[in-house]
């Protein structure tokens, strides 16, 4: 090709609604072969913004695949308010010797509870309580490596387990007559409200609100039985 020796010499495209076509020098023969644009370099930057952006897409779509954690963020105050608050009216309850705490004879008459029972009582309301969230702490961590679930907050997971079992031990104020179903709200009350309530403050299936009390009762048996194993070894 013969290009001209002035560099100012004009250009023309070879098709005027083609501006990206090949072009001819003004001077240039007609018979000479026509030059190539150079096509625009692509801009590195666009193409690594566009696969940052595919990798941030990515991670947000692995991130909502996940499972929801067993207890979500939450303020552990309100719920220490409502476990102290029960707690307190189960304290209260003792100390003033309430009727429906005490076990009815077979005739169904209510027997008077003296000071040491009330203490005795107090007591152990105060030390079963703390077990008791133990155990359901322990049965949900139990559901979430069942399910393969993050646990999620803890503080909040105490204070929620804290509140639910300081709930369900209200069933011991139930009052009855029949001594036999006073006996099944004290043994059976307590992890069937528990299960329950853990339904909606967990957001829970009812299945799985069912599979972490078991394991929290399992759990519960194993403190037992560990306490027990101790008071046995150094007596």
């Amino acid at each position: 090709m013969n290009v001209p020796d002035d560099p100012d010499a004009p250009m023309r495209p070879t098709r005027d609604d083609d501006e990206s076509g090949p072009y001819r020098l003004a001077d240039e023969p007609a018979g000479a072969e026509p030059v190539r644009r150079r096509e625009p370099r692509a801009d590195l930057s666009d193409s690594e913004d566009r696969d940052q952006s595919d990798d941030d897409v990515d991670l947000d779509a692995a991130e909502g695949s996940l499972p929801p954690p067993i207890c979500r963020p939450a303020n552990a105050r309100p719920w220490l308010l409502a476990a102290g608050t029960c707690a307190a009216l189960l304290a209260i309850s003792w100390l003033a010797g309430a009727p429906q705490l005490s076990l009815p004879d077979a005739d169904g008459a209510i027997p008077e509870m003296g000071f040491g029972e009330r203490i005795n009582g107090l007591a152990r309301t105060l030390i079963f309580l703390p077990l008791a969230m133990l155990a359901a702490v322990f049965g949900l961590c139990a559901l979430a490596f069942v399910r393969q679930r993050p646990i999620g907050d803890p503080a909040a997971l105490f204070a929620k387990s804290l509140a639910i079992v300081c709930l369900a031990s209200l069933t011991w104020l139930v009052p009855t007559e029949l001594r036999i179903v006073k006996q099944a709200l004290n043994l059976a009350g307590l992890p069937i409200v528990a299960g329950v309530l853990a339904i909606p403050i967990f957001r829970l299936h009812p299945r799985d609100a069912a599979t972490a009390t078991a394991y929290g009762l399992l759990g519960l048996l194993l403190i037992v039985g560990g306490a027990w194993v101790v008071v046995w070894a150094t007596t």
